[in-house]
Formats: C-alpha cells, sequence, structure tokens
C-alpha cells in the first residue's frame, strides 16, 4: 500500500485553519512536552514559528503533526515537536525537522537546541538519530523531578565573517570607559507584555518575576511611559478598583516628554514598524499605541525598550540604526547581570608554593603590611551586597607573597574593580600573570565586562604584565582599563558577542569582519562616542581572554595525554591531591607544547590551536577540552632543550615525542577551557580527527574550528 506523502505548511492562513488541531495534540502529549495554551501557538504563527505537516491521499489532506520552535538569531530552539499516532511510522517528526533546518540555513542560524527530560527515551532517540548531540544536564521542574538533557546540532550555513588576515599593530587603541554616575544608572523601559507577565501566570511568567526581582534588588532600573499607564486606563472596567492598574500607578515614570515632539516621533516608529513592514496590528490603536511607548522611551533616552511584541522585535535593528533605541527581550536583558564569579574547583599546589581563597579581612592586613596607604586599602576593598566578589592569594610557608581581588557590580554595565599586588622578593612575575589571568577570567566567564585595574605604585611588574594583556590607561586616570569578552568568538557567535559588548560596555564593534580586500583594520567606536581603525589582531589582545575566528583563519587540533592535558591546560575534572606540586607552566600565560617536527606547517604562529585529550589506555575523555593561539612554533633539539629548567613546559623528558634528533616547541597564550568537552565522535563528524584519528596533529578550517568552539560552548548562555 502506498504511503500518503507528506508537505509542510507555512502559509498563516492554512495554520490558523489547523490550529485546534495542533492544540488538541499539544495537549494529548502535555506529560511529554509539556502544557501551552492555544495563545502561544496563535503567537507563534504570527511570528513565523510554527510548521505544521499534513498527509495528503488522493484528494484527502489529514493534519499529521507539528513543530514549534524560538530562539535568538543565530541560534534556534525546538520548544515542541509532536506527530498523531497513525503518521509516526512514515517519519512526519523527521519530516518536520528537515524542513526546519532547511529554513534556518537559509536564513543563517548557525545553530539548533533541543531541551529533552531524562525519561523520554523515544524522543532522546530521535534527536541523536537527527545528529543532535547531548552537550548538557540540567535539573527540570520542582513538581516531577525531571532531569533535562540539552542537545545541541550544529547547521550547515554560510559563514557570517568575511575573510581576514590578522596583523600585529605597532601600538595598542585606547577603548576608553563608559563611565556612569550612580544618578545616570542605565533606565530600561518595558511594555505591558513584561508587566502582564510579571501579574498573571503566562509562559514568559518566571522571567518576569526574575526581571522585577533584579529590580526591587537595585540591580536594574525599570520604568514605564505615560502611555503604558493611560493603555491600562482605557482598558479597564474599574479603575478605582482594578489592583493591576493600581499597583502599575506605583511603578516608576520615565520623564514627562514635549508632547509635540513625542507625537513626531510616534507616528515615525509606527511608519517604521508597521506601516512599512505591513506589520500585524497595522491600522490598529494597538499598534499606534506601542509606538507611543516606544518614543517616550527614546526621547527619555532609555537603555533599551524591554519587550516581546512580534513587530517590533522584527524591526529591532533599524530602530537602533535610524533612532538610537535597543530593542531587547526580558532574556536579553537578563542575561547581562553578572552570573557569581566561581571558581574552577581544581587545588593548586606550586613548587613551594599555594592558591586559594582569602576573606577581606586577610587581604586588608596583606595590604597594610605591604605599604599600601590605608584609605588606598579602604577604598579597593570596599564592597558590598551589590558586587559580586573573588579573592585569591598565593602563600609561601605559610605566608602571603601575592594577592588579588576583583569586584563586580550586579548591574548591567558592570565596570570590576581589581586589585593585583605581589611581593616582590619572591617570584613576583610568575604569581603577578596567574593573578591576573585568573581574576580577569572570573569577572567575564558569564559575560563581557569593563575591568578596571588599581594603579598601585611600586608594583611596576603587575602593571608591564596586564599591558600585555590588553590593559591601557584611559585619559588622565591612573588605573589601567580593559574589555574582556572571556570565550573564543566564531562565526556562529559574533553577532551576539557584539550585541553584548555593546550593552554591557558601549564599545560598538562591526556587525562583520572585513573581507581580506577590504584591508586588515576595522572600524569601531569606543564608549565615549570616539570613532577609529584597529587591527583585528590587536582587538583580539583588548578583548582577550578571546579568539577571533573568522573565514580563513585555519588552526590545529593536537593530541594531549590526560596527565599532561591535567597540569599544562588545568583541565582537570578532579583536584590534585595536596602534595602533589604543578609546575611552573600550569600559572604562566604562556606556555609550551611538544610533539614531532613533522607537524610544523600546520603550527603556525596566530592560529588557533585545538588540545584533544587522548584515552591512552582508557582514562582520557577522548575529547577536545581547550583552545590556544599559537604565539610561535620552532624546530629545537633535543639537547638544547632542557624540560626541567624550560618553565613553559610540564614534560620530564624529550625522548618520546620525536624519533628524531629533533622537537617542534609550539608555545600558546590566550588558553580557554572548553565548559563542554567535545567528544571525538563530534569531532569525526566534523572531519577534524584526520586518516589518524588524532594520533598526531590535524589541520583544521576555519569552519572546523567554528563548529568545534559552537560545540565547546553551547552550555548555559551563546551571548
Amino acid at each position: 500500500m502506498k504511503q500518503p506523502s507528506v508537505s509542510i505548511e507555512r502559509d498563516v492562513g492554512v495554520l490558523t485553519s489547523f490550529l485546534q488541531e495542533v492544540q488538541a495534540l499539544a495537549d494529548s502529549e502535555k506529560d511529554a512536552l509539556g502544557f501551552l495554551p492555544a495563545r502561544a501557538f496563535e503567537d507563534a504563527i504570527g511570528r513565523g514559528r510554527l510548521l505544521v505537516a499534513v498527509t495528503n491521499d488522493g484528494d484527502s489532506r489529514t493534519f499529521a503533526g507539528y513543530l514549534l520552535h524560538s530562539g535568538v538569531f543565530p541560534n534556534a530552539k525546538i520548544q515542541q515537536i509532536a506527530s498523531i499516532r497513525k503518521a509516526r511510522k512514515i517519519g512526519v517528526a523527521s519530516t518536520l525537522l528537515r524542513s526546519l533546518v532547511s529554513d534556518l540555513e537559509r536564513l543563517g542560524f548557525m545553530s539548533i537546541r533541543a531541551d529533552i527530560a531524562s525519561d523520554l527515551s523515544g524522543a532522546l532517540a530521535f534527536y541523536a538519530k537527527n545528529g543532535f548531540e547531548a552537550v548538557l544536564e540540567r535539573a527540570g521542574g520542582k513538581t516531577r523531578g525531571r532531569k533535562i538533557i540539552v542537545h545541541s546540532r550544529q547547521l550547515d550555513t554560510d559563514n557570517l565573517f568575511s575573510l581576514a588576515t590578522p596583523v600585529q599593530a605597532a601600538a595598542l587603541t585606547d577603548l576608553a570607559v563608559r563611565h556612569r554616575n550612580p544618578g545616570e544608572a542605565p533606565v530600561f523601559a518595558f511594555d505591558l507584555n513584561v508587566y502582564f507577565d510579571l501579574v498573571r501566570e503566562r509562559n514568559q511568567s518566571e522571567h518576569a518575576r526574575r526581571l522585577f526581582g533584579e529590580a526591587l534588588g537595585h540591580t536594574i532600573r525599570l520604568a514605564v511611559a505615560d502611555e503604558f499607564v493611560a493603555e491600562l486606563r482605557r482598558t479597564s472596567r474599574m479603575p478605582a478598583a482594578d489592583p493591576v492598574l493600581q499597583m502599575a500607578l506605583q511603578l516608576p515614570r520615565l520623564p514627562k516628554p514635549d508632547g509635540a515632539a513625542l507625537h513626531e516621533l510616534a507616528n515615525q516608529i509606527y511608519d517604521t514598524v508597521f506601516v512599512q513592514r505591513n506589520a500585524k496590528g497595522v491600522g490598529t490603536e494597538q499598534a499606534k499605541s506601542d509606538a507611543r511607548h516606544l518614543a517616550h522611551a527614546v526621547i527619555s533616552r532609555a537603555a533599551a525598550f524591554i519587550t516581546r511584541d512580534g513587530p517590533i522585535l522584527n524591526a529591532r535593528n533599524e530602530l537602533l540604526s535610524t533612532i538610537g533605541i535597543d530593542i531587547a527581550t526580558v532574556e536579553e536583558v537578563l542575561d547581562l547581570l553578572p552570573e557569581p564569579l566561581g571558581t574552577s574547583g581544581v587545588a593548586l599546589h606550586g613548587q613551594g608554593f599555594e592558591i586559594g581563597s582569602i576573606d577581606s579581612a586577610k587581604l586588608c592586613s596583606y595590604l597594610l603590611e605591604a605599604a599600601v596607604p590605608a584609605s588606598t586599602v579602604s577604598e579597593l576593598t570596599k564592597t558590598s551586597s551589590e558586587e559580586l566578589v573573588y579573592r585569591e592569594a598565593i602563600e609561601c610557608g605559610g605566608r602571603i607573597v601575592a594577592a588579588g581581588m576583583i569586584q563586580v557590580p550586579k548591574g548591567v554595565e558592570p565596570i570590576a574593580k581589581m586589585v593585583v599586588h605581589v611581593r616582590h622578593e619572591h617570584d613576583a612575575e610568575l604569581y603577578a600573570d596567574y593573578l591576573l589571568s585568573a581574576l580577569v577570567r572570573a569577572s567575564s566567564q558569564g559575560a563581557p565586562v569593563t575591568i578596571e585595574l588599581a594603579h598601585l605604585p611600586g608594583q611596576s611588574i603587575v602593571h608591564k604584565l596586564a599591558v600585555a594583556r590588553g590593559f591601557h590607561r584611559h585619559g588622565n586616570s591612573s588605573a589601567f582599563f580593559k574589555i574582556a569578552v572571556g570565550r573564543p568568538c566564531s562565526a556562529s557567535t559574533w553577532p551576539t558577542v557584539v550585541q553584548q559588548v555593546r550593552r554591557r560596555t558601549g564599545l560598538i564593534l562591526p556587525d562583520a569582519l572585513p573581507a581580506a580586500s577590504a584591508g586588515k583594520e576595522i572600524d569601531i567606536q569606543t564608549p565615549n562616542g570616539t570613532k577609529s581603525r584597529i587591527s583585528v589582531a590587536v582587538l583580539e589582545d583588548l578583548l582577550g581572554p578571546t579568539l577571533l575566528v573568522w573565514p580563513g583563519r585555519c588552526g590545529v587540533i593536537v593530541p594531549i595525554t590526560r596527565a599532561y592535558a591535567d597540569e599544562l591546560l588545568g583541565t582537570a575534572v578532579q583536584p590534585n591531591l595536596a602534595f602533589v606540586a604543578n609546575r611552573d607552566a600550569a600559572f604562566l600565560s604562556l606556555r609550551g607544547y611538544v610533539n614531532s617536527p613533522r607537524s610544523a606547517k600546520k603550527m603556525r604562529a596566530g592560529a588557533p590551536i585545538i588540545f584533544y585529550e587522548s584515552k591512552g589506555k582508557g582514562n582520557g575523555r577522548g575529547a577536545a577540552v581547550a583552545v590556544a593561539r599559537i604565539v610561535n612554533s620552532i624546530v629545537v633539539s633535543k639537547s638544547q632543550l632542557d624540560p626541567k629548567s624550560d618553565r613553559r613546559l610540564v614534560i620530564d623528558k624529550s625522548d618520546g615525542f620525536s624519533a628524531t634528533d629533533d622537537l617542534l616547541l609550539t608555545t600558546f597564550d590566550n588558553l580557554m577551557a572548553f565548559p563542554s568537552p567535545v567528544t571525538f565522535g563530534t569531532l569525526k563528524r566534523f572531519d577534524a580527527v584526520g586518516p589518524a584519528n588524532l594520533i598526531s596533529a590535524v589541520s583544521l578550517s576555519s569552519e572546523q574550528i567554528d563548529s568545534i568552539l559552537a560545540n565547546g560552548w553551547s552550555i548555559g548562555k551563546t551571548y
């Protein structure tokens, strides 16, 4: 018997005609998929986020299944996918998924994600069969106690970067710093959709409650336009007894605008968002009201307008470029808030010294003992509940010989305050090198951040190493500043990084890196409004730790045993025993990797290098665990290399790395460990293991590196 054909419907009218059947199927599968109200599917149709499968058997067309998706470009997310029982044998769900993938790749999306409950074996098998990889396990809701397994699949999409070749510029550029006085803290306006999410039980209520909780905790300032209250009054039947309206009357208001200016700007916004795009709602009073909300936010210089209104979100790029207002979802604003500054959990013991946390009182005592003025100590160590704090100290023989601290305000535009001090009678350069790296990484692990490093007289070693990491002085300030991104940037993440950097620091980066023919410099705009041209290589240093991977920037993946990876890369899963001392390389920003001279042509200066922890005798993870940047790579004779005295290395002897009398010594910096190691199977799918299955170095294209990095950083936020 011939199977009926399956077609995918995207037309709004057809989708609307199947809405009841979609809702019925969703309700029948709510134990597996979760409950969504009919309104959610109606909204999805309007925003082009619902696909429906229909079986065609002669003149008969029968609803067979649907797929609901969401996400923020360039990363999509499958919310729900389901098919009716009698259509499952003909692959309806796979057809829906393939159709979505095709749509997303055409639109330039780079990845697609699905969150699956661990007890849904059928769904887990379905996603595995369709090329998804499990990348993270997290707790589900409290009611059912499920575990959720996050799956990700990279899409075969054209890259967003243009070809560019990095060169080292002669001097660094001052990126400046956006400073705000307490009364100038950014204000975020929001619309009624966000408010109703708070006061009613809806799909986005959890995000809205967190947003308003942050506002009550003074980590973000929220305000509403006059139109916000006016619209509520128009729709309220009994204003004096309407609790939703009465609560809204207590919300902070934006400053009252000039009426004529508001009217003119609202008309311009209405034309841009609704008329020119023939958007949903054009011609309605609701659309004009939305335009007045937004116009008031613009005139009041709000940092952003928070909404989930489809037409406004769809016009966000044009609104930002023409009238200077940023449009954001609640989730995007929440992503601007710093995360807790956690540690790696790996115990660090060096040759004759130990590293550990230190409390504020001990840090003050150390700085005062080191002759730092009391007024400076008081200012540097002054903290509050509105700040996240990370402190570390290095001890030799029970005495503190170096210490550092970084404080990150909980606001959306944090300037992290950092101090590093070392006693120069000890191995000051090693300690300063480690503390600078550790504190910068801790502060930028969740999102880009601006850092202000205090200038302490007599700490020339700290200052020299800070400048080498992209810190610079700004204006008449004695302090050093930098912006830290904290993760690699590839074609699939660059647009989101650009948005995050602009919102968090004020630095405006180009939407895409230039093609090779356009030159080796790019245009940027500093937070104080100064426009400048800067080389891509220097930008990478200034925003470090980061690695910019554009088309044409090829690299290499190299094997490393678990023992070497644990110490050289700091990627150990379990802490070292207290009596096991790491070599100095574990604390240096510049480290060395040794392999055969046959790989010399693959190890080019400036190229990304990915480290694959081989399984060895079964104790390795068989996964890519870290990425770095090659500084240089040279062939040296074994007789000239002394592993015990070269601080960059963690090897005892050099005999086993090459059958010849020579070795290839590769130094690297900008090391970043993968939050989610990329398995051998995934690497093989990217054709990144070579004919010998990563027994030796394998050259990688920029596209392969992009795919590996996207997998390695696929947990948590993909900013």
